[in-house]
């Protein structure tokens, strides 16, 4: 009996899980809150977490790690979930001082790496950036997001030509790396390309297509403003002649 409500269990984990993957963050948190309410269980409380983290509860979400921290200090994957929300909610303090921790730990974990130059790219510490992302490119060289994170560092410290070559290995390894095109395209812009620069601008408009109406949406309320403001000004002027006309 204990087996099949412990498979029950796992199968609604399971299902919890696949509602998250979907975006469906509201019922993931709905079915992960019904399995705490029958009992400690930290699968589903790190489930809770992922999703508070998720609808932007940085609070919850912090709160429910650290306590599965305390529970299990060994494990890191909830150690690494918990520093990227300090990161997402500008505790960079904190968060530095989790992945560091975490690196010293687990020197050979190339995503480690890769997630602490990204930190420090948010810092500003270009060289340290660069340290980080060549040291995740070193444990595993097929991993496009230290290449893209070598590139970014590459291209704002305007080294334009390592920038380039370090995107196109990223772009090699993940043809669909968005930020990696739009990375290249500026690097592109920058060195004077700027036929090459908007064909990579177009590479990443069709492959997301969410992108080019969210663009369509901001320019429709740019064109709307804009009229208001038009709006306002022919407005100003219309009391201005009345006030003049009064004024005579």
């Amino acid at each position: 009996m204990a087996k099949q409500n412990k498979t029950v269990k796992a199968s609604v984990l399971e299902d919890a899980w696949k509602l998250f993957n979907k975006n469906k963050f509201d019922d993931a948190l709905s079915v992960f809150d019904a399995l705490l309410q029958e009992g400690e269980n930290l699968d589903a409380k790190y489930g809770r977490a992922c999703t508070l983290f998720r609808i932007m509860d940085y609070e919850g979400a912090i709160a429910e790690l650290s306590e599965l921290i305390d529970a299990q200090p060994a494990n890191v994957s909830y150690q690494h979930t918990r520093a990227l929300i300090y990161g997402a909610d500008e505790q960079y303090d904190k968060a530095l001082q989790d992945f560091e921790k975490l690196t010293e730990q687990h020197t050979d974990n190339g995503e480690l790496w890769c997630d602490l130059g990204g930190l420090y790219l948010v810092l500003e510490e270009y060289v340290k950036a660069r340290d980080c992302f060549e040291r995740s490119a070193d444990i595993d060289k097929s991993c496009p997001c230290a290449w893209f994170g070598k590139g970014s560092v590459a291209l704002y410290m305007k080294e334009y030509k390592k920038a380039h070559e370090y995107l196109n290995i990223a772009i090699k390894l993940d043809a669909k790396h968005g930020l990696a095109f739009m990375a290249r395209a500026e690097t592109l812009f920058c060195a004077g390309s700027k036929k090459d620069a908007v064909k990579d601008v177009k590479k990443v408009l069709s492959m997301d297509k969410g992108f080019v109406e969210d663009f369509k949406m901001f320019l429709d309320d740019s064109s709307s403003d804009n009229n208001d403001d038009r709006k306002q000004k022919s407005r100003h002027k219309d009391l201005d002649d009345e006030d003049a006309m009064e004024v005579y």
